[in-house]
């Protein structure tokens, strides 16, 4: 008997004996799709016309498959004689032109969409049913299960990091613009650990300056009284020569507040003598000097290191650390 699938309508041959009385429940090969199907006997039963009534024509000798006309072989009415041999070849030799082109046809597409492509509605297609008993979960899906690990990360993510970082930026903008970068320098180092840091080429040269012995101390002026110093070494790890090293000086507070900053190039050094006795604009004339002292800063060697030294004249109210970092360096050929 033939079999059509309730869902993509395939149509399959199957034997009458695997079915039982009450029917058999069967998958479809093609889509998988598991239904129930009833006895041959059942289904002419119901399709049967009542008494009296006009009995069922008989299936058409042809049908529609692909497009073409499709010719199940049948033996010859009775009492006329079999049809011409010439005929049939002649539709034979029709049949199997049409199948030679739709397979050509099918040569340019790949092996998965010959195989998956989906077949006419009105195509027979003749397979094999897979049969058994009705399974409990065919016709039940599974629910899918909801990670929720991704949730509790973002949930983490925005708590920890996103929340304070706007609330710094919100009320201490001085303080959340250190923690940005801060946070983009650790980003720096885990990369340059991991192997990933940009090249030092496409570096600045300011990130290629590594301030060295760094210190402070306090010196009394006979005008200004207590000047802070700030004083250190800046040493060239670049590959090339540099000149024209600018260092900057910040006093914080304990939210990170800038509160006084100074900037002066490197290689202009006073010496307590000096500070003891000058005023605050000869201090800032003398440390202002881009080449500084004997042009100690106009070329500075790879691995080369050179002096500075920062002048506060004032410690503010409220002070709690002092920041120093290197603002400026020009690359030399």
């Amino acid at each position: 008997m033939i079999i059509q699938c309730k869902q993509c309508r395939t149509k399959f041959r199957f034997d009458d004996a695997k079915i039982a009385q009450e029917g058999i429940w069967v998958r479809c090969n093609r889509c998988r799709h598991v239904f129930f199907q009833e006895p041959p006997k059942k289904i002419h039963s119901t399709g049967a016309a009542p008494d009296g009534g006009e009995p069922p024509r008989s299936a058409p000798a042809a049908e529609k498959t692909g497009g073409r006309l499709a010719f199940e072989p049948a033996g010859p009415p009775a009492g006329k004689s079999p049809p011409d041999e010439d005929l049939v070849s002649f539709l034979q030799d029709v049949m199997e032109t049409e199948k030679t082109a739709d397979d050509e046809a099918k040569q340019g597409l790949p092996f998965a969409d010959r195989e998956s492509g989906d077949a006419p509605a009105d195509a027979e297609t003749f397979g094999e049913f897979s049969c058994g008993d009705a399974p409990r979960d065919a016709l039940t899906f599974p629910r899918r299960r909801k990670s929720r690990a991704w949730k509790f990360a973002l949930w983490t993510l925005l708590v920890v990091a996103v929340v304070p970082a706007l609330f710094y930026f919100a009320f201490f903008p001085a303080l959340g613009e250190r923690l940005l970068k801060a946070g983009g320098q650790g980003w720096e180092n885990v990369l340059s650990m991991v192997g990933l840091s940009r090249p030092a080429g496409n570096l600045p040269v300011t990130s290629l300056v590594r301030l060295q012995d760094v210190r402070q101390r306090v010196v009394e002026n006979y005008i200004l009284g207590p000047v802070r110093i700030v004083e250190g070494k800046a040493v060239n790890q670049a590959e090339f020569p540099i000149s024209r090293v600018q260092v900057k000086a910040e006093i914080l507070d304990a939210y990170a507040v800038v509160l006084n900053e100074q900037m002066s190039y490197a290689g202009n050094v006073l010496n307590d003598d000096e500070l003891a006795v000058m005023t605050e604009e000869e201090m800032k004339i003398r440390l202002s000097l881009p080449e500084g002292q004997n042009n100690a800063n106009d070329r500075i060697e790879p691995n080369g290191r050179i002096s500075f030294m920062v002048v506060f004249t004032g410690d503010p109210p409220g002070m709690m650390k002092t920041v120093v970092k290197i603002v400026g360096a020009e690359r030399l050929l």
